[in-house]
C-alpha cells in the first residue's frame, strides 16, 4: 500500500490546489443568480460513480480589487 509519506509530490501539490482555491475564494465575490433564492438552492445528488449534484450550481463572479495574492 502507498502512503503519503512514501509519495514526494503529494505535499507540495495539496499546497498548491489550496493556494489556488484560495485565491479563487479571496479575489472574487461569489453570489446565486438574480433569479436563484437561497431556499431554492438544492443540494440533492444523483447516485452515480461521483455523485453529482441534481440541479447544478450556479454561481456568478465579480472580482475584487485584489492588490496581493493570498500565499501560503
Amino acid at each position: 500500500m502507498i502512503r503519503q509519506a512514501d509519495v514526494p509530490w503529494v505535499q507540495p501539490g495539496l499546497k498548491v490546489i489550496l493556494l489556488t482555491i484560495a485565491n479563487l475564494v479571496h479575489c472574487f465575490t461569489w453570489r446565486l443568480p438574480d433569479s436563484m433564492t437561497l431556499e431554492q438552492l438544492s443540494m440533492e445528488e444523483t447516485f452515480l460513480l461521483a455523485m453529482p449534484r441534481k440541479v447544478p450550481l450556479e454561481a456568478v463572479i465579480e472580482p475584487k480589487a485584489c492588490g496581493s495574492l493570498v500565499y501560503m
